[in-house]
């Protein structure tokens, strides 16, 4: 009995070979559409996935990322030496007191992007 299964088996042996490799290329193809489709959305901007996090809309979102990257970005309108009497450097230099030159660091900073904030 065991001499006949094993002889079917290896006349079968295409036809079990290639279900198996069919299926571990579909499973990769599969799960990997999946995946994006869950995360990304089919069309970009976000799956289901993020509807276990949030139940906001679009707008709102939209909204939500706004304030964030303007957050970011504004300095406030009150400066750090607003309301006291300031000298200079210049002017500090025409009294001949010497200041120590900051060492100039040349970087560009660009803000984070919106997963970090």
């Amino acid at each position: 009995m065991e001499r006949m299964l094993w002889a079917n088996a290896m006349k079968a042996r295409w036809v079990i070979g290639g279900g198996f490799g069919l299926s571990f290329v579909q499973q990769m193809y599969w799960n990997q559409q999946l995946r994006d489709v869950e995360v990304f959305g089919a069309d970009g901007n976000g799956g289901s996935m993020l509807k276990i996090v949030t139940d906001l809309t679009d707008e709102e979102m939209a909204r939500l990322k706004y304030v964030r990257r303007l957050y970011w970005h504004w300095r406030g309108s009150r400066k750090m030496y607003d309301g006291r009497d300031q000298i200079s450097d210049q002017e500090l230099s025409d009294r001949g007191i010497e200041l120590p030159q900051e060492e100039y660091i040349e970087y560009v900073k660009r803000p984070p992007h919106d997963k970090y904030l």
